[in-house]
């Protein structure tokens, strides 16, 4: 369920199963945002072995970063990341304190997901791990219609760490030569 790259005790270990197993039951039925949970858990679980990030903050927001969507939903008529950003704190706080967590650590996963569709919302790189993790899971339905350039300039802006930048552009730019100018031409673009 981890990455082997990613150290964290048995303790911790089976916590995120218990969160992972929270956001399940939340969404019940709603298998496609389980699906994006797990899909966004794994690229940050990838991201975690080259990014020097806390893995237990960050992989709990991997998990409970859209947790609001179906609040966001029922009041707002709407799943955009604005209502997300509101609405999915106050769960995942409640979530974690069910779960035991302790306070400063509920804090620091509710402030990510409080901006996780804000650029630079946060300044940590727990923030920057989750921001490129979503990214490379919608990425898989945007990129299809784009060409190499407007891949690589897609990258650019929007990547926030530089393995980030290089899972994405193994995955997205299929043409070879246009793969290692996208990779020459990295440039961080948020701030450390």
């Amino acid at each position: 369920m981890f990455n082997l790259l990613v150290k964290m005790s048995s303790e911790q270990k089976t916590f995120l199963t218990s969160v992972k197993e929270a956001m399940e039951s939340y969404f019940a039925t709603d298998q496609r945002r389980i699906n994006h949970a797990l899909q966004v858990s794994l690229y940050t679980g990838e991201l975690l072995a080259y990014v020097d990030a806390d893995p237990l903050v960050t992989l709990t927001a991997a998990y409970l970063h859209d947790i609001g969507i179906h609040e966001s939903e029922r009041k707002h008529g709407s799943s955009s990341g604005k209502w997300q950003e509101i609405e999915g704190p106050p769960i995942a706080r409640e979530m974690l304190s069910d779960l035991g967590a302790e306070a400063a650590f509920i804090e620091d996963v509710a402030e990510i997901i409080a901006n996780h569709h804000t650029r630079d919302g946060v300044n940590s790189p727990e923030f920057r791990v989750i921001w490129d993790a979503d990214a490379l899971v919608n990425f898989a339905e945007v990129m299809p219609s784009k060409n190499e350039e407007q891949k690589e300039n897609i990258l650019q802006d929007h990547m926030a760490t530089e393995a980030g930048f290089r899972i994405a552009s193994r995955i997205f730019i299929t043409d070879i030569e246009s793969h290692r100018r996208c990779l020459k031409g990295y440039r961080p673009t948020f701030s450390p």
